[in-house]
């Protein structure tokens, strides 16, 4: 099965950059242990995982069909007060084995989401 992991913010609610610079190399330690633990999981594989940048650049887009123009605001989900900072698609047997992998990021608050699949023709 994929999932898609989303780093929703840090469980402390302290931004990176309010983060000294050895606490950022130790989230990043973790990220790379994490890394490696996947990789050596049976059955278990990272698809893609990035980090994305929150220095305001961001929109978000709506695009309505039935009007010519699309709508955009500034910020992602503007109305959310917490933003995604990050990502992982991963493979995994099923979710305990991903629970299980996730004991090993940097403390985070995340959301799980298995991912659809489509057979397409």
């Amino acid at each position: 099965m994929k999932y898609v992991v989303l780093l929703v913010g840090y469980a402390d609610g302290r931004s990176w950059d309010e983060r000294s610079e050895a606490e950022q190399a130790e989230f990043l330690e973790a990220h790379a242990g994490f890394d490696a633990a996947v990789e050596a999981a049976d059955g278990c594989a990272i698809i893609a995982g990035e980090a994305l940048n929150d220095d305001g650049s961001d929109a978000t887009v709506v695009i309505n069909h039935a009007d010519a123009d699309p709508v955009i605001t500034a910020g992602a989900f503007s109305e959310a007060t917490e933003a995604i900072g990050g990502f992982y698609v991963l493979e995994v047997p099923d979710l305990s084995t991903l629970l299980e992998l996730v004991k090993k990021m940097p403390p985070y608050t995340m959301e799980l989401r298995p991912v659809v699949e489509y057979e397409m023709e």
